[in-house]
């Protein structure tokens, strides 16, 4: 297995190792690396394995299912627009095709253990890791790449136990397991991280469903969960910041920015906030082929898609918000961190493409799992 992948690191790198930058462009940034969970996961998951891969995800974008948690693009692809990047081609399709916009590592279910029983953080960096040993970069792309990271409750939701203690302990274990993976990146030669907070687990609509999805789940222990969690984080991230040189971070409050939207859906021409586009179990059938769900006519007026993850609009109303004053920390917005300039795409079919699986490609780029 170990020599298995060890040929396809040599096979990516000699179809790919090339440098990013051209000339007149050296200081921008032309990668980006993505490690985390469904929020984040462009198609990592083998195909058959969830429901991503299954009708209706990917009904508007690209009009099929390629892996994404949502009607089309996830928040990696929102977010890499608003730069003016490339969406980053997912891990498991590395060997077939460019990888110049850099790759996707997350995997839908991730957090920093295996308590989903996915990939988590930790096992991402070492697939970075292998990557960067093999010289697939050079030490230059590694140094200017954006790294983005989305860690958002996962490690939450599998908590089982029965003690309050154990589950405020995972709000200084899970900050903690994040913060040694990103200086595990920083070693490796990172210097650009994006890391977004929890996301409000309290108003996702696997929550909210016993209300009818009319209201947020209103629970003392969830509320302070989340802000002991990002509270925590936060000193990390600016602990690091001062400790590791030349290192540029930026927290992005997507708990705070996921509310807003909640609470303002009509600023972003949303009409439905707490039910999700796709109502029940989501992507299965029963044995009859019956679907097990219902799906709204216009997702586009949808903040969430399923039980868990928005839609497509949903996560550029979340991006946009980015861009606005008070919704990151250690900078004022993710375009003065970023320093690009470039404009929020507005318009749904504007200038998006999405990485297909090529037919010939044999899945194994996961086989060290």
């Amino acid at each position: 297995m170990r020599t298995f992948l060890v040929f396809c690191l040599i096979v990516i790198l000699c179809v790919h190792k090339t440098s990013t930058y051209v000339s007149g462009e050296e200081t921008k940034p032309r990668l980006l690396f993505v490690f985390g969970d469904s929020y984040a996961d462009g198609g990592n998951l083998p195909p058959g394995s969830a429901s991503a891969w299954r009708a209706p995800y990917g009904m508007f974008r690209p009009g099929t299912p390629v892996g994404r948690f949502s009607d089309g693009f996830v928040e990696t692809d929102i977010l890499a627009a608003a730069l003016g990047m490339p969406s980053p081609t997912p891990y498991r399709l590395a060997q077939n095709v460019s990888i110049s916009g850099g790759v996707n590592f997350a995997v839908g279910g991730s957090g920093v253990t295996y308590a989903l029983g996915t990939p988590p953080f930790q096992t991402q960096v070492g697939w970075f890791a292998s990557m960067v040993q093999a010289g697939v970069f050079t030490p230059e792309d590694i140094n200017r790449a954006l790294i983005f990271v989305s860690v958002v409750g996962n490690d939450y939701a599998a908590y089982n136990g029965s003690s309050l203690d154990g589950y405020f302990n995972l709000t200084h274990e899970v900050p903690l397991l994040i913060d040694l993976n990103l200086r595990t990146l920083y070693s490796l030669g990172a210097r650009n991280f994006i890391i977004s907070s929890v996301s409000p687990i309290d108003c996702l609509p696997r929550v909210t469903a016993s209300s009818g999805f009319t209201e947020c789940q209103k629970n003392v222990t969830i509320d302070a969960v989340i802000a002991s969690h990002n509270h925590i984080l936060g000193n990390r991230l600016e602990n690091m910041t001062r400790k590791l040189e030349n290192s540029s971070v930026l927290y992005l409050q997507q708990t705070k920015s996921m509310r807003y939207v909640l609470n303002h859906p009509s600023e972003f021409n949303l009409t439905e906030t707490l039910k999700p586009c796709c109502v029940g179990n989501c992507g299965s059938v029963d044995e009859s082929g019956t679907p097990l769900y219902t799906v709204c006519e216009n997702p586009e007026t949808h903040f969430f898609w399923d039980s868990i993850h928005p839609t497509e609009a949903g996560w550029k109303a979340i991006v946009g918000l980015y861009n606005r004053p008070r919704f990151t920390w250690f900078a004022r917005s993710l375009s003065s961190w970023f320093g690009s300039g470039v404009p929020f795409m507005s318009e749904r079919n504007q200038g998006y493409q999405i990485v297909a699986e090529s037919p010939s490609f044999s899945p194994v780029m996961l086989a060290g799992i």
